[in-house]
């Protein structure tokens, strides 16, 4: 992952389980760099895993470096938190395979804007918002 992706790095620092996704996907595709929407997706289907075993501190702060990213991010970063991350959890919440409220309350106005406009494009409801 080109060292850029400070975000994605972060947030997968968070918590041991994130941090064991990136570290294995790193491992599947070395010596080529991961693409980074992929890794934004495999980092969301970690938080579905594990979230009731994560703090909401750690949640918290997924979310606000998410944000961050979106705001300030490279435009690669933004790609891999928007379509990869955000769009992730979405899907899990139309497959029932997470309750997508459980993190309506951390996302910030951009998150927001993101989720709600691709509710809109796909004519979809994403529980919560």
């Amino acid at each position: 992952m080109p060292t850029d992706e400070r975000y994605l790095e972060r947030i997968a620092g968070l918590a041991p389980q994130l941090k064991e996704v990136l570290a294995k996907l790193k491992a599947e595709w070395s010596p080529e760099v991961v693409p980074v929407t992929l890794v934004g997706t495999a980092l969301a289907e970690a938080l579905v895993e594990h979230f009731n075993r994560l703090p909401n501190s750690t949640i918290h702060s997924v979310f606000e470096l998410c944000e961050q990213a979106l705001e300030n991010g490279s435009a690669q970063e933004r790609a891999a938190l928007s379509t990869g991350f955000l769009e992730s959890l979405q899907h899990a919440d139309s497959t029932k395979a997470f309750d997508f409220r459980s993190v309506i309350g951390f996302l910030g106005p951009k998150s927001r804007e993101h989720c709600s406009a691709m509710d809109r494009f796909w004519r979809a409801t994403t529980t919560g918002l």
